[in-house]
């Protein structure tokens, strides 16, 4: 009986966790969050797994730089018109244009209209700088 119980409930988070997920796709560089045109990627050549996030307008907003660090592997984040300050790191993995995405619209960062300062900031203050400490200290 518990096994059912525990069946049913896990097949209830399940459902009710698809349901309400948002879909984030990219395609041809345009970023789309539950059928809504939100923003743009532009590939940048000069740094390999380096992109800019760009508005409908294609105004560059945040650039995201990939960091290979030995075994570690991570995404620093700068805002587009300032590349001397890394406002916060991410690990990244498979689908990580997506999962970085849909954060920022999560937290109400990135919108159709652009980019939200203030939220930029509360969020940045959140993921910290985890990789650069650990790589300052070697």
């Amino acid at each position: 009986m518990k096994i059912k119980q525990l069946s049913l409930l896990l097949a209830l988070v399940i459902v009710s966790s698809v349901s309400f997920a948002q879909k984030v796709k990219i395609k041809k560089g345009n970023v789309t969050v539950d059928k809504v045109n939100t923003c743009k990627i532009e590939k940048d050549d000069v740094s390999r797994g380096a992109f800019y996030i760009n508005n409908l307008q294609d105004e560059q907003l945040l650039y995201l730089k990939w960091i290979d660090w030995g075994q570690y592997g991570y995404m620093e984040i700068y805002k587009a018109d300032n590349l001397d300050d890394i406002l916060f790191e991410t690990e990244v993995g498979i689908g990580y244009k997506k999962w970085i995405v849909k954060k920022l619209y999560n937290a109400k960062v990135l919108s159709s209209a652009g980019i939200n300062e203030d939220k930029l900031n509360q969020f940045a203050k959140k993921f910290g700088r985890e990789f650069t400490r650990k790589r300052n200290r070697y």
